[in-house]
């Protein structure tokens, strides 16, 4: 009788698990949801230029810069000046103090040196046929040579000076650069022009200028037309 009222406990509680597993499979499910929010997407924006502004060109900045070409500083012998220089007469001078003469060669009828605690500056003459370019182009040339800046025509009348050159009238000249310096006398001289011309240190140049023009008054050029 005990074996039967346990089997039926164990019936009945059977019966119950089966039950209450019936009973929680009838509730509804609980779906839930969630709201994953979207990365907000890269945006380019483009900004166009104002009216009335121009876009750089960047192709100009590869460029190389424009190269200056340095003005002329140096005579350019043509043909025939050597010749022309050879048939010019020789000249006479006194040789001022201090100074060394180093002999006439090439196109230099005179090739003087100065050396003094200041620097240094030579002096030399030489002949050219007709005016070689004209004492303008001549002057700019020279002001090169010294670290001028080229001048014109006003300026240069403002500071020639009349000088006379073995009995004719010439053009006397005083350029004064940062480093260096130039004195020269300019003679036309019958259908030829001489420059007697002073280039060096300008502290030397300068305490020269005495000298250079005794030098001048000294010149003597052979003249087979008088």
């Amino acid at each position: 009788m005990l074996l039967n009222k346990s089997k039926k406990q164990i019936t009945l509680l059977i019966c119950g698990s089966i039950l209450l597993l019936l009973l929680s499979g009838c509730e509804d499910a609980v779906v839930v949801s969630y709201l994953v929010p979207k990365s907000p997407a890269s945006t380019t924006v483009q900004t166009l230029p104002e009216e009335g502004t121009v876009k750089p060109d960047l192709s100009q900045l590869s460029k190389t810069p424009e190269t200056k070409i340095p003005p002329q500083t140096e005579m350019q012998l043509l043909k025939g000046m050597q010749g022309s220089a050879d048939a010019q007469p020789e000249i006479i001078f006194s040789l001022p103090d201090g100074w060394n003469d180093a002999g006439s060669s090439g196109m230099r009828k005179a090739n003087l040196r100065i050396n003094d605690p200041s620097g240094s500056a030579e002096v030399t003459a030489l002949s050219f046929p007709g005016d070689v370019g004209g004492n303008l182009a001549n002057v700019n040339r020279w002001c090169g040579q010294i670290e001028l800046n080229s001048i014109d025509q006003a300026q240069l009348e403002s500071i020639s000076k009349p000088i006379t050159i073995s009995h004719h009238r010439g053009t006397y000249l005083r350029l004064q650069g940062p480093q260096k310096s130039i004195l020269v006398g300019i003679l036309p001289f019958h259908g030829n022009t001489w420059f007697f011309k002073m280039l060096g240190d300008t502290a030397t140049v300068l305490a020269n200028e005495l000298a250079m023009k005794n030098f001048l008054d000294s010149v003597n050029i052979h003249d087979t037309n008088h």
